[in-house]
């Protein structure tokens, strides 16, 4: 049994969440494999540039109903934190069935 660090980096994962949602769909089966065979893993990711979707999303959204709210990117960060991974995760399990 191994300890395996993984790094997916935010510019890796793509640009649009549809490009996002299949790179990680190509890496999640690779990483339940190591798992199954006993594997400890850490996963890292960067996440620039899925904050910066998000916090982008929100400023044009409050721009458009003329608000002066912000969503601080503490806040931006804690929504993409393991999305893509855990959803992905959910799929695999649920076709294994």
């Amino acid at each position: 049994m191994a300890k395996i660090v993984v790094a997916l980096g935010g510019n890796a994962l793509g640009d649009s969440a549809i490009e996002q949602k299949r790179a990680i769909q190509k890496v999640v089966p690779g990483l339940v494999d190591l798992v199954e065979k006993g594997h400890q893993l850490i996963v890292s990711h960067g996440n620039g540039t899925q904050v910066g979707m998000i916090n982008l999303a929100f400023t044009e959204y409050y721009e458009n109903i003329e608000s002066n709210d912000e969503l601080p990117f503490p806040e931006c960060n804690a929504m993409s934190e393991g999305y893509w991974i855990d959803v992905n995760k959910v799929d695999t399990k649920r076709e294994d069935t």
